[in-house]
C-alpha cells in the first residue's frame, strides 16, 4: 500500500471540501470552486464531479486542483491535515526521501 491509497482509503472529498472551507449541503452539493459558481453544481462524497464544468476525481485530485498543487503533495498534505494516516506518511516519506 502507498500513500495514495492510504489517503483514498480514510479521507473522502467530502471530508476535505469540508476542512478547506467548502460549505456542503446535506444531499452533499456544493459549489464548484473550479469555475464561477453561485448555485451547487458539484456533487462531493468519496469523490467528485461538477456537472457544470466536468472536473471530477478523487479526494487526491480535488486537493491538488484546489491549491494548484501536483498530486504527491496534495497526498502529503492530506496526510499531515487530517493525521489519520501520519504514521504511515511518515514512514513513505522517509522512505521517497532515501530513494527507496
Amino acid at each position: 500500500m502507498n500513500i495514495f491509497q492510504t489517503v483514498k482509503e480514510n479521507v473522502t472529498a467530502r471530508q476535505a471540501a469540508e476542512q478547506y472551507g467548502l460549505k456542503v449541503n446535506k444531499n452533499g452539493m456544493a459549489c464548484c470552486p473550479f469555475h464561477d459558481d453561485r448555485h451547487p453544481s458539484m456533487k462531493v462524497d468519496k469523490g467528485f464531479c461538477c456537472f457544470a464544468c466536468g472536473a471530477k476525481g478523487d479526494v487526491i485530485t480535488f486537493v491538488a486542483d484546489f491549491f494548484h498543487i501536483v498530486p504527491l503533495e496534495a497526498a502529503k498534505k492530506l496526510a499531515e491535515d487530517f493525521r489519520k494516516v501520519s504514521a504511515f506518511y511518515r514512514i513513505i516519506f522517509i522512505c521517497w526521501k532515501n530513494g527507496k
